[in-house]
């Protein structure tokens, strides 16, 4: 099973990612965008040199869910001058109503010479998390 795919978008960055789980899903979606942002295979991820960043989200429903998500680990990204490789979510549940997420990314100092393509934001334009047979598809468009 591929973790995701991009799809064709006249102007920004468009993909979906995909789970046997959603927590599976939700990670596939942040590595899609990390793959984005920064050739993840050549980060030094030295113990010494990675940085572990938790990561926690409510929202009311899945869509919002993920551009939180993903805003959030754009946002911790940008202020820490971090490139992160992974993001595992540790908890993901509905709580009277509402979806919470916790998780963790590690990543390491930013290094020019290892970016990609700028993300500035994640958009609800497009966004959608669903649930086809067994798997879920999280369709995303990220703003460069």
């Amino acid at each position: 099973m591929e973790k995701y795919k991009y799809l064709d978008h006249k102007v920004d960055v468009l993909f979906e990612a995909y789970g046997f789980k959603l927590e599976e899903a939700f990670e596939n979606a942040a590595q899609a965008m990390f793959d984005t942002m920064c050739d993840t295979n050549k980060l030094n991820m030295d113990d010494n040199k990675t940085e572990r960043v938790e990561i926690e989200e409510d929202a009311d429903t899945l869509e919002e869910l993920i551009v939180f998500t993903l805003g959030d680990l754009i946002a911790e990204s940008d202020s820490r001058e971090l490139f992160f490789k992974k993001f595992k979510v540790t908890s993901l549940k509905q709580i009277d109503g509402s979806y919470v997420l916790k998780g963790y990314a590690i990543g390491s100092e930013m290094e020019p010479e290892l970016g990609g393509t700028v993300v500035k934001a994640v958009t609800h334009h497009e966004c959608s998390v669903k649930k086809e047979g067994n798997m879920w598809i999280i369709h995303v468009l990220v703003d460069i």
